[in-house]
């Protein structure tokens, strides 16, 4: 049932922080889209809806739409209906652009709403997939957020999820290779992280820290593992690097180097 309705607190990181140049130039998959005018769509949005197991005639539900490739993807694909959720109007008019480029306009919407209160009815969506948009949520609004995804949810309805990066290859990883590295006299930054994830990556996550979420969600038995990115643009030193992907090779060593973590539930 969904819960008495209460007014939102103000987000943390507010809508005007997404302005069109960053969906232009920084969201994931801004290659593909920019090249092709929209017509075609990163490899991330591809795997999300094989992973899924997503068949013809479900109603999908992406929340952080974006610039709208996977909405798109998934009509595409036989989605009787897809939702995209944006709360950023600068992303909204962008996957409208991506829905008229590629003629699914009469099977795909994208909303202006805040994903702490879906506009959708109870058990009314058999995916939703939250790609890239886990970190930009702080710990209370992610709580509120997969609260509403099991909501909607159809009984064996599944959730698929993605974010990036790990805070632990910050946190754990580079300030050891720092100290390490210090003697060298090379140039190691105190934090990383570049302007635009200071300002929006507010709820940077480890394996452990997404299971408990989504525990406390509602959703009992969700598998969070490691995907396969390796960031390392923000190491200083090329031995550095290289030691990022020694690390990234090996499954003991590798939640301190692989940048991604993928979540799967089920309703």
């Amino acid at each position: 049932m969904r819960r008495a309705q209460q007014a939102l607190a103000r987000p943390q990181v507010s809508a005007e922080e997404y302005d069109e140049d960053y969906y232009r130039s920084r969201c994931a998959g801004h290659e593909e889209w920019a090249e092709s005018g929209g017509a075609a769509e990163a490899g991330i949005f591809r795997a999300a809806i094989e992973r899924s197991g997503m068949l013809p005639g479900m109603t999908v539900c992406d929340i952080g739409a974006g610039r709208g490739e996977l909405v798109a993807l998934a009509a595409e694909n036989g989605a009787r209906w897809a939702i995209g959720v944006e709360y950023a109007m600068p992303a909204a008019m962008l996957a409208r652009e991506t829905i008229s480029r590629r003629d699914v306009a009469g099977r795909v919407v994208v909303p202006l709403a805040d994903a702490r209160r879906l506009p959708l009815r109870d058990a009314s969506v058999d995916r939703i997939f939250m790609l890239d948009v886990i970190e930009h949520l702080a710990p209370d609004e992610l709580l509120d957020t997969l609260r509403e995804a099991h909501r909607v949810l159809r009984p064996g309805g599944r959730l698929f999820g993605h974010t990036f990066p790990t805070s632990t290859i910050y946190d754990v990883t580079y300030r050891a290779m720092r100290v390490a590295w210090r003697v060298t006299g090379s140039s190691w930054p105190a934090d990383p992280r570049n302007d635009y994830e200071h300002r929006m990556h507010i709820n940077e996550q480890t394996r452990t820290r997404l299971r408990i979420a989504m525990w406390r969600a509602g959703f009992r038995g969700a598998d969070v593992h490691f995907g396969e990115w390796l960031h390392v643009e923000f190491v200083p030193t090329p031995k550095a690097r290289a030691a990022y992907a020694k690390l990234a090779r090996h499954r003991l060593t590798a939640p301190f180097a692989v940048a991604d973590l993928w979540v799967e539930a089920t309703r």
